[in-house]
């Protein structure tokens, strides 16, 4: 008796353990967990990358995703999206492209595109083709200082942005989900300058700040180091 009590208390351990591991991922459904990439969730919830960003319109890349917020795990039937919508998409796409190869190489995207003014043209020109961009300057965003301790304060300043429209300030390590620190509003020329407080982290010396607001805003700085 002993025994098949052991064997049920485990069975009944295996059986709680199975269901912790499938709740994240009910009802068709996932939340965004701190230092989630799509991969990740694709893993953990058995679906593919492609699915995910087809059934979330609004995620383009792992640094559009959101700690907290939740993901449908597959599209919705009969659910399509436009030939502009795609468009729009592979420009995206192009474009979170170019930042993980700056972020590889310690720059920022639009570092990374002056430096090569041909590359630059080429997509800005593919923009303009397919009506993806007005011709005005490229948004950028900036932070100072670029390392410093965890609790110091740092300043955002962004160019090139919609004019007086609200977006959220959010902090994360690299192309992984990022965590909202605060809300702020761009000025009346498209512009943004806010003072934000470098979070204390477990682990990693790299974070990168981002700007959002939904499709209309994506920026993410250049990687900032957080120092001793």
């Amino acid at each position: 008796m002993a025994l098949l009590s052991l064997l049920t208390g485990m069975g009944v351990l295996t059986c709680d353990l199975g269901l912790a591991q499938e709740a994240p991922c009910a009802n068709g459904t996932v939340q965004v967990q701190p230092e989630d990439t799509l991969s990740r969730i694709a893993s953990r919830c058995d679906v593919s990358e492609g699915a995910l960003l087809a059934a979330n319109p609004s995620i383009d890349g792992s640094g559009d995703l959101q700690v907290g917020t939740t993901l449908l795990l597959r599209p919705k039937t009969g659910q399509s999206q436009r030939l502009g919508d795609r468009l729009n998409h592979f420009g995206r796409e192009a474009n979170e492209a170019v930042g993980r190869i700056a972020g590889q190489v310690g720059s920022s995207a639009q570092d990374l595109l002056d430096k090569n003014p041909d590359l630059k043209g080429r997509l800005e020109g593919l923009g303009q083709r397919f009506g993806l961009g007005d011709g005005a300057s490229a948004p950028s965003l900036t932070v100072t200082p670029d390392q410093g301790p965890a609790g110091s304060t740092v300043t955002l300043s962004a160019t090139g942005l919609p004019k007086d429209e609200p977006l959220m300030i959010g902090v994360g390590a690299p192309n992984t989900a990022f965590q909202v620190l605060q809300s702020a509003r761009t000025s009346e020329k498209g512009t943004l300058d806010a003072d934000v407080k470098v979070p204390e982290r477990q682990g990693g010396t790299r974070l990168v700040f981002v700007l959002r607001s939904g499709d209309s805003v994506k920026l993410t700085s250049k990687p900032f180091r957080v120092a001793p």
